[in-house]
C-alpha cells in the first residue's frame, strides 16, 4: 500500500487519463517510485503494459532495455514491413546499429508502439532508467517527443541523471509526511512502542524504504523501548540485505581509511565532522573517495549520507573488533555520549562505566548499567531504577521485565517496593486494578518499618486504585492496612504526614461512604505541589472527590504539563484524564473533549487497555453533554464491550451515567432514570460516581414523575453537600430539594441555590440551575421573572456548547411568551462543533487567525483549520459571507460566543 503520495497518485492517474504523454519520476533509493509504476500498471489494467528495468550489471548491452520492454510483443511484430520485424529481431544483439542508417531501431519501434495504441492504450514502464542502456534511452527519448500522435504514455522512473531524457516532465519524490511515515512503521512492525517509532520517523527523514528497513530491522528490546542516543540500527541483531545491495560493493571498493571514518559516522550519526576527524587523526581529504562515489556530502561541520542505509551498510559490514574500535574511538572525542560509546564498546561488567550510566538516569542506561554490574543487590536497584523509568515513559511489557529481574536478584526491601509498584501499575492498566492493589498491600506491609513514606503511597495508590474496582473485600483489606500502617519515625517528607492523614478518610470513602469527612482530603491536596509527579497524580485523583473545581483546575493544569515536559508519556494519558475530568466539572465542554480524546488515542498507543476503557466512558460523558448522541453512544458501548470481560466497575458507572445524562439532555427522562438508577443503587454502582450522577437522577425522575426515584440520589446530595462544604455542590443539592418541594417551599431553595453558585467556576449547574428556577416560574405563571432566567441559562449552555440543554432553555423561553427573535442556533450554526463556533464567532468580529489563536490558546493554522471546515456547513466562502451570516442570526449571535475561560 503506497502512503503519503496522494498528490503523486492522482499526477499519474491525470497522465493515463490523458492517453498520451511522458512523466519521469525521480527520487532517491526507496522513495516509492517503483511503487508509483506498479500504481500505473494497477490503473492501467485495460491497457497494454510493457515493462523494462535497468540494471548495473547491463547498462552496457546496445538496446538490451528495449529487447526487455518489447519482448512480449513479439506475436504482433508481424503486422511491421520485413525490413522492421528484422530490425527488432536483431535488437539485445551483439553489433550495435548505427542511427544514421535506415536500419536503426527508432522508426521500427515507434511504428510498433503505434500499432499497438491502434487497439488499446499503451502504457510503457521503465524502472531505474538510470542505470538504461544510452542506445534504449536514446530511442525512447525519440518517441517521447512524437507522443501527441498516439495513445502511448511512458513513466521512467529513476534515481540519478539522464542526460537523454531531458526536456521530460518531471515529479520529485520528496519524503513522505510524518503521518504517512508513522503509517508505514504501523504497518511493518505493529507493537512498537509511541517513542520509537517517532525515533524511526526522525531517523529515515522520510525515505519509505528507510522506514520499513528500520522497523523491520529493530531489536525486540528496541520494539519495546530500549533506545540509545547512538543510531537504531547499533542495536540490530541482524542485518539488512538490502542496505548491503544498494551500498555494500561501493563501501567495500572504499580506502580502508575513509571506510573507517564512515564506520564512525554510522557509531553516531549525530558526531560532528570535526569529532570524526579528531577520532581517528584523518583530515578531509580522507573523505574524497566517498564523496565521488556519491555515498556522503561533507560540510565544514558535518559529514551527512546520502541515505541512512549507507550509514546501516557501514555498521554492519564492519567486523565486531572495528565496531569495538570505532565507538571507543569516538568515547575519547566525544563530549556528549562519551560513556553510551564506553558501554558499546566494553563486552563484560564495568562499575566504573556502570556508575556513569546510573547518573544518566534513563530507563535505557539503568538497563545497560545493571547489566554491567556483577553485585546483586546493586543489580536489582539498577534494574527496578530501570523500570520505574520505563514504566513512567509507558513502556509496560518492557518494565514489567525489568521489575520482574530486579525481584528475582533482591531482598532489599525499598528495591522490592519499587518493583513491585511497578508490577502494579503494569496490572492496574492491562490487567486487573483489584489485584494491582492486593499487590500494592502486600509491598506496603513488607516496607512500612523500613520505608513509611513509601508505605502510605502504596495504601493510597491502592485506595485509588479500589476506585476502579470496587471490590468489598477489596475495601476490608485497605482498611486493615490502614489501621495497622506503623507510624512514621525520623525525618518524614512533607508531605507523608497529610497523606497518612488522609488515608482513614479515603479507606471510607472507597468502602461505601462518601461521607466520611474531606478536610483531610483538602489538606493532601494543599500538599500535592509537593510530590513527585506519579505521587501528585494519586493525590490530585483522590483530591477530586473533593470537587474543589478551582484547586482541580490548577492542579491538573500543572500535572499535565509536568507529563509533557518531562516526557513521563506513560503518566500522561492518567494526567489528561484527570484535566479533562476537572475541565468538565468546570463546563468548559470542549477542552474537556479535546483532552479526553488526547488521552484515549496516547493510551490506545501505549497498551493501556484498562485507561482506554475508562477514557472511552469519560468521553462518552462529555459528549452527553454537548449532545454529541453518536459519538456518546459509540464511546459509551466501547467502554461497556471492555468492561464486560474486565475488572472494571468504575468504568461501566461512568459509561452508565454518560448514556443516562445523553437521554436526560435529549428530555427522555424515563429512559434516564433507568440508566442512572443502575448506577446510584444498581448493578452498575460506584459509591463516588453515584454521588456525582446524583443530581442528574434526581433531575430525570422529576420529569418522569416518578418521586420515589429521587429520596435516595437526593439524601446523597445533601450530605456530600455538607460533607464538602463546597459551594457549588450545596447549590446542586438545593436545587435538587427545591425540585421535589411543595411549591410554598421551592422558591427559597432556588435562591438560596443561586446565591450559593456565585462565584462558581461550574458554569454548567448554575446554567441549570436558572434553568430549573425558570421553569418552576414560569409553571406557576410569573412568566416575566421567568424570562431573565431562561435567557441566562439559554447563553450560557449555548456558550459553554450544551446544545440539547440550549434547546431546552430556549423551549421553555418560547413557551413563556418570549416574543423576540433570540431562539435557538439556526440549523446550519447548530452543524458546528463547539471550537468552530467559537472560531466563527470572533472571525465574523473581524479578529484575524493570530488575534482567535491568542484568545482560544491554539495555533493560527488551526484557527484556519476550523475556519476551513466550518464554511462549508455554513454555505459561504468568505469572512464578509461569514460576517452577515452572523448578523441576520441577530440574538442567535450569543449561540456561538468562545466559552469562558
Amino acid at each position: 500500500m503506497l502512503h503519503g503520495r496522494i498528490a503523486e497518485q492522482a499526477r499519474i492517474t491525470r497522465l493515463l487519463a490523458g492517453e498520451s504523454g511522458a512523466l519521469m519520476v525521480r527520487g532517491e533509493a526507496g522513495a516509492g517510485k517503483s511503487a508509483l509504476l506498479a500504481f500505473a500498471a494497477e490503473l492501467a489494467s485495460d491497457q497494454i503494459v510493457l515493462r523494462a528495468s535497468g540494471s548495473p550489471e547491463e547498462s552496457h548491452l546496445p538496446y538490451g532495455g528495449l529487447h526487455m520492454l518489447l519482448a512480449t510483443t513479439r506475436p504482433r511484430w508481424k503486422h511491421l514491413p520485413a525490413q522492421q520485424r528484422d530490425v527488432l529481431d536483431q535488437l539485445g544483439e551483439p553489433g550495435p546499429f548505427d542511427s544514421g542508417e535506415p536500419a536503426s531501431p527508432y522508426l521500427p519501434v515507434w511504428n510498433l508502439l503505434r500499432h499497438l495504441a491502434g487497439k488499446r492504450p499503451v502504457l510503457c514502464l521503465i524502472d531505474d532508467a538510470h542505470w538504461l542502456d544510452r542506445e534504449s534511452l536514446a530511442v525512447l527519448s525519440f518517441c517521447v517527443r512524437r507522443l501527441a500522435a498516439a495513445r502511448v504514455v511512458i513513466l521512467v522512473a529513476a534515481g540519478g541523471e539522464v542526460p537523454a531524457l531531458q526536456g521530460t516532465d518531471e515529479l520529485d519524490l520528496p519524503g513522505v509526511d510524518r503521518q504517512a511515515a508513522l503509517d508505514i512503521v504501523a504497518e511493518c512492525r505493529p507493537g512498537i512502542v509511541p517513542q520509537v517509532r517517532e525515533r524511526i520517523v526522525e531517523e529515515a527523514r522520510g525515505n519509505p524504504l528507510a522506514l520499513r528497513e528500520l522497523a523491520t530491522g529493530i531489536s525486540p528490546a528496541q520494539v519495546e523501548g530500549r533506545l540509545s542516543p547512538l543510531g537504531l540500527h547499533t542495536g540490530w541483531a541482524g542485518r539488512s540485505r538490502r542496505a548491503d545491495q544498494l551500498y555494500g560493493a561501493r563501501l567495500r571498493a572504499l580506502p580502508e581509511r575513509t571506510r573507517f571514518l564512515l564506520l564512525l559516522a554510522a557509531a553516531d550519526p549525530a558526531a560532528s565532522l570535526p569529532e570524526l576527524l579528531a577520532a581517528t587523526g584523518a583530515t578531509p581529504a580522507d573523505l574524497e573517495p566517498a564523496e565521488t562515489a556519491g555515498l556522503v556530502e561533507v560540510r565544514p561541520d558535518k559529514l551527512t549520507p546520502r541515505h541512512l542505509l549507507i550509514l546501516v551498510a557501514a555498521y554492519q559490514s564492519a567486523p565486531v573488533s572495528a565496531r569495538i574500535a570505532a565507538h571507543r574511538a569516538l568515547a575519547e572525542a566525544s563530549s556528549e555520549r562519551w560513556v553510551w560509546h564506553l558501554a558499546a564498546a566494553v563486552l563484560g561488567p564495568d562499575e566504573e562505566i556502570a556508575c556513569e550510566l546510573e547518573a544518566v538516569g534513563t530507563s535505557s542506561a539503568l538497563e545497560r548499567a545493571a547489566e554491567l554490574t556483577i553485585d546483586p543487590e546493586p543489580r536489582a536497584r539498577r534494574y527496578a531504577a530501570a523500570a520505574v523509568a520505563a514504566c513512567d515513559a509507558g513502556q509496560l511489557r518492557r518494565a514489567a521485565d525489568l521489575a520482574t529481574y530486579a525481584t528475582k536478584l533482591s531482598a532489599e526491601p525499598s528495591t522490592l517496593a519499587s518493583a513491585a509498584r511497578v508490577l502494579a501499575t503494569v496490572e492496574s492498566e492491562i490487567g486487573s486494578p483489584t489485584k494491582a492493589a492486593r499487590m500494592l498491600l502486600d509491598a506496603a506491609a513488607r516496607i512500612g518499618d523500613d520505608d513509611h513514606a513509601m508505605a502510605i503511597v502504596m495504601i493510597a495508590d491502592a485506595i485509588r486504585l479500589f476506585g476502579y474496582s470496587g471490590d468489598e473485600g477489596l475495601a476490608a483489606e485497605i482498611a486493615a492496612a490502614v489501621w495497622s500502617a506503623p507510624a512514621g519515625s525520623g525525618a518524614q517528607p512533607t508531605w507523608s504526614a497529610p497523606l497518612a492523614r488522609s488515608l482513614p478518610t479515603l479507606a471510607k470513602i472507597m468502602a461505601g461512604d462518601p461521607f466520611s469527612g474531606f478536610a483531610a482530603i483538602g489538606e493532601l491536596v494543599e500538599h500535592t505541589p509537593a510530590l513527585a509527579t506519579q505521587q501528585a497524580i494519586t493525590a490530585t485523583s483522590l483530591g477530586l472527590m473533593a470537587a474543589d473545581a478551582g484547586s482541580a483546575l490548577r492542579l491538573t493544569s500543572t500535572l499535565v504539563a509536568d507529563c509533557r515536559h518531562q516526557d513521563l508519556l506513560g503518566l500522561l494519558p492518567y494526567a489528561l484524564q484527570l484535566q479533562a475530568q476537572a475541565l468538565m466539572l468546570s463546563g468548559r465542554i470542549a477542552e474537556a473533549l479535546s483532552l479526553a480524546t488526547e488521552g484515549l488515542k496516547l493510551a490506545g498507543d501505549l497498551g493501556q487497555t484498562h485507561r482506554v476503557g475508562h477514557l472511552s466512558g469519560l468521553v462518552a460523558l462529555i459528549a452527553a453533554l454537548s449532545g454529541d448522541e453518536k459519538r456518546c453512544r459509540a464511546y459509551a458501548e466501547s467502554s461497556l464491550d471492555y468492561c464486560a470481560d474486565h475488572d472494571a466497575p468504575a468504568s461501566a458507572a461512568l459509561a452508565t451515567w454518560a448514556l443516562g445524562l445523553l437521554e436526560l439532555g435529549l428530555g427522555r427522562a424515563g429512559a434516564a432514570v433507568a440508566h442512572l438508577e443502575r448506577v446510584v443503587a444498581g448493578p452498575a454502582h460506584h459509591p463516588v460516581i453515584a454521588v456525582h450522577c446524583a443530581a442528574d437522577l434526581v433531575d430525570a425522575a422529576v420529569q418522569a414523575d416518578l418521586p420515589g426515584a429521587t429520596v435516595e440520589p437526593l439524601a446523597l446530595l445533601e450530605r456530600w453537600a455538607g460533607d464538602t462544604r463546597q459551594r457549588w455542590v450545596g447549590a446542586v443539592a438545593l436545587r435538587c430539594r427545591a425540585l421535589t418541594a411543595p411549591d410554598s417551599e421551592a422558591e427559597p431553595l432556588f435562591l438560596g441555590a443561586l446565591d450559593l453558585h456565585s462565584p462558581s467556576l461550574t458554569a454548567f449547574q448554575r446554567a441549570r440551575t436558572e434553568l430549573a428556577y425558570g421553569q418552576w416560574l414560569r409553571r406557576i405563571r410569573r412568566r416575566s421573572e421567568a424570562r431573565s432566567h431562561l435567557r441566562a441559562a439559554r447563553a450560557a449552555f449555548e456558550q459553554l456548547g450544551a446544545a440539547p440543554w440550549a434547546e431546552r432553555a430556549a423551549a421553555e423561553l418560547s413557551a413563556s411568551g418570549e416574543s423576540s427573535s433570540a431562539g435557538p442556533l439556526p440549523e446550519a450554526l447548530r452543524g458546528l462543533t463547539p471550537q468552530e463556533r467559537h472560531v466563527v464567532f470572533l472571525a465574523a468580529q473581524g479578529s484575524s487567525n493570530r488575534e482567535i489563536a491568542a484568545q482560544l490558546f491554539l495555533s493560527p493554522r488551526t484557527v484556519g483549520f476550523h475556519l476551513y471546515r466550518a464554511f462549508p456547513k455554513l454555505g459561504i466562502t468568505s469572512r464578509t459571507e461569514l460576517a452577515d451570516l452572523v448578523r441576520q442570526a441577530a440574538t442567535g449571535i450569543g449561540t456561538i460566543t468562545p466559552a469562558a475561560e
